[in-house]
């Protein structure tokens, strides 16, 4: 027999799933934007990012409501508890991302000009494609009840840490800053924000990762050293 508490629980659920599949949709269009050179597509793709913005922030304050009120109605069990408390982490986790997407996205059209963004956008791109599958498999992790998935993005976040030393490294040396001018020391710090949020990205990745973990296996595994094999 379906209780309300079944049913409350899964429209958090379904609700949930929406919002994960409209953060996907964020990075491919962040993805699109990388790959066209078109002024009138990207318009279109920076207009599209925009309205998902404001969809992403109506499903958080939505999930939020919903979580807390299934909690004081209905006092779910322990199970029930975790996977509860699991969404509203990654609820949280997925909205940062979103914020990190459109910060990327302006940021990009504040240099789209720039020699620096010429030296740099293959390997942005690159870490973009990382970080995209890094929150897709966290997410199916959850969703699949697959926990495999949450490991392999833990794993994953050291490579991602690794890859951001070395575009940075990269990124100074092609700027040669004693002889360059003020505007490629602006385009330098605008590429490390590029940068810096990708990893964040990853981060709340990892962040969604552990909180399936949590909510498949009661296991809690943050603080601990995954590696890749």
């Amino acid at each position: 027999m379906t209780t309300n508490k079944d049913l409350a629980i899964r429209n958090i659920e379904e609700e949930f799933e929406k919002l994960s599949n409209l953060i996907l949709e964020q990075l491919q269009l962040l993805d699109d934007l990388f790959e066209t050179r078109k002024a009138g597509k990207q318009d279109e793709l920076y207009e599209q990012l925009s309205k998902n913005e404001q969809k992403v922030d109506k499903y958080e304050i939505k999930l939020d409501d919903s979580i807390i009120k299934a909690i004081v109605l209905y006092q779910p069990m322990a199970r029930d508890l975790r996977r509860l408390f699991a969404i509203y982490h990654m609820t949280i986790n997925l909205e940062r991302v979103g914020d990190l997407v459109n910060k990327i996205a302006y940021t990009l059209l504040e240099i789209k000009n720039s020699d620096m963004l010429e030296e740099s956008a293959s390997t942005l791109h690159n870490m973009l494609k990382v970080t995209s599958k890094m929150v897709n498999r966290a997410l199916l992790s959850f969703i699949n009840s697959d926990q495999e998935f949450a490991s392999w993005t833990l794993m994953k976040e050291a490579s991602l840490d690794e890859m951001n030393q070395k575009l940075l490294k990269r990124t100074i040396k092609a700027a040669g800053l004693p002889k360059k001018t003020e505007a490629n020391l602006n385009s330098l710090i605008d590429v490390r924000s590029i940068i810096t949020s990708f990893e964040r990205i990853g981060d709340h990745a990892t962040n969604i990762a552990e909180s399936s973990i949590y909510a498949l296996s009661g296991s809690n595994v943050r603080h601990q050293d995954f590696k890749n094999e």
